[in-house]
């Protein structure tokens, strides 16, 4: 039976070869002669290519357009708010991600309308990721399926429960208050 060796593991700026044996690959550079790692990872030898790489241990997360999060409303104001990134496409991040709701289209109607509020800090909410420009992730909830999918009550801080397709009523204090659903509002596991 024949026996497997491990591949080396780098770190950013280890060793790996000099230039004379091999050339850089994925996540390595050339520094004076010496070939070093860029990202921590597996080394992996092309004897073919006669090319040196590091297969990255853990890949970045990174955001996409048409991705969905949902967090948390930290703060919120007439056209937005800042949402607190928990879970990218259903998985855990263990980052720090915020990312900016847009909520212009929520708003209501023009001059002398009643203005509604799609959201409000501390709400948990599902968001899609529309745009990434400069370095902010820009979030919607204008689709069925997106909005807020639990709320705490603003009187007494129990949770609502849903009344309609836009109002939440407080079991405990008879508190009702507005905001844009989630087509799954209150069935999701999520605690605010």
């Amino acid at each position: 039976m024949k026996e497997r060796k491990k591949a080396p593991l780098a770190l950013p700026g280890d060793k790996l070869a000099v230039s004379e044996e091999f050339l850089p690959g994925m996540h390595t550079y050339d520094a004076s002669g010496l070939i070093r790692a860029l990202r921590a990872g597996s080394v992996v030898r092309d004897m073919k290519n006669m090319e040196i790489s590091v297969q990255p241990a853990a890949e970045p997360e990174l955001f996409r357009v048409d991705d969905w999060v949902t967090g948390q409303v930290e703060g919120s104001q007439a056209n937005s708010a800042n949402v607190h990134i928990f879970f990218l496409n259903g998985k855990p991040t263990y980052k720090d991600f915020s990312g900016m709701l847009s909520l212009r289209s929520l708003s209501g109607g023009g001059r002398g309308a009643r203005r509604t509020t799609p959201v409000k800090p501390g709400d948990i909410v599902r968001c899609r990721v529309f745009s990434l420009v400069n370095g902010i992730i820009h979030l919607t909830i204008d689709e069925p399926d997106m909005g807020v999918v639990a709320a705490l009550c603003g009187s007494c801080g129990r949770h609502l429960l849903k009344g309609n397709a836009t109002k939440l009523k407080c079991d405990e204090c008879g508190n009702v208050e507005e905001r844009k659903l989630a087509r799954d509002f209150g069935t999701t596991p999520i605690e605010p």
